[in-house]
């Protein structure tokens, strides 16, 4: 397999996290050992939906829910004197609503750790990835929304970055994984508005669960942004104006990006044929 890292991106509705596991599958049918990694996993390098903690809070947790500490040490890793937990994957309910806000209150995401504790963070762990995958060389390694999505949507709302700023930190923080030989998919939808409209129809949560929809958290999300504040974004057309201006951003730093990559475009929601091209793409074919 000549790329050994698998980078997949796109708004959201492109398809991301059913194609990556339908990717995953179709690899490990050709006899690829592959490891899928998705936003919000216990993940070798991004980390999104994780929280930040110091070891006298991780050992407070620990203290007030002796019950958690197996997920709470499957869940975490650890750098220097700090441990990163994916505390989403524990649960809510497991949670409970008190814990929840607590760890969410430290993820390393949406602006809550200075700048350069975020690239710190990810440039150490972007590098120590490339040394695992490197003794691992017989492993295909599969990151959903890790680099483009996540990162250029911090930059740009969290810290009002530019385009070359944010094309220079793309192109730093990939730089370890490059002897990886890493391929970018980018999954366009060619309009976003609608792409959004028909996925808020789509993620919606029963009545009786008391629990806000997914383009609920999203324009909840924006509006409390420091991006939505400046630029007084609100409600659905507030987030709209916020995923075209992220797609933006992406397409105008796609030609200098320092891998290999390829637009796929799904006009027509046709998997199928998107996979097709995906797996075209993965070969080394020209699509």
């Amino acid at each position: 397999m000549n790329h050994r890292l698998i980078l997949i991106e796109g708004i959201p509705g492109s398809g991301k996290t059913t194609l990556s596991a339908r990717l995953e599958t179709w690899l490990q049918e050709q006899e690829i050992k592959t490891m899928l990694y998705r936003e919000g996993d216990a993940h070798p390098a991004d980390m999104a939906w994780n929280a930040l903690l110091t070891r006298d809070e991780m050992d407070e947790v620990k203290k007030n829910h002796p019950r958690l500490i197996p997920k709470l040490d499957d869940l975490t890793r650890q750098d220097g004197d700090q441990f990163i937990l994916a505390y989403t994957k524990i649960g809510y309910e497991a949670m409970g609503s008190e814990l929840q806000e607590f760890f969410a209150s430290h993820e390393v995401y949406d602006g809550r750790v200075p700048l350069e504790v975020f690239e710190g963070l990810h440039r150490r762990r972007w590098a120590e990835f490339a040394g695992l995958a490197m003794d691992h060389p017989d492993t295909v390694y599969l990151f959903e929304c890790s680099f483009l999505q996540n990162h250029v949507n911090e930059l740009l709302t969290a810290h009002n970055k530019s385009e070359a700023e944010i094309l220079t930190y793309l192109n730093a923080l990939a730089a370890p994984v490059m002897p990886l030989n890493p391929i970018l998919l980018y999954l366009d939808q060619p309009d976003p508005d609608e792409t959004i409209r028909r996925v808020a129809a789509e993620r919606v949560n029963p009545p009786e669960s008391g629990r806000p929809d997914w383009i609920q958290l999203v324009i909840r999300y924006v509006e409390d942004s420091q991006y939505g504040r400046t630029h007084g974004l609100n409600g659905l057309d507030g987030a709209l104006h916020l995923i075209r201006e992220r797609k933006k951003i992406e397409m105008a730093v796609w030609p200098d990006l320092k891998m290999d990559r390829a637009i796929i475009p799904n006009p027509d929601y046709d998997w199928d044929a998107v996979f097709h091209e995906m797996t075209r793409a993965v070969r080394g074919q020209e699509l």
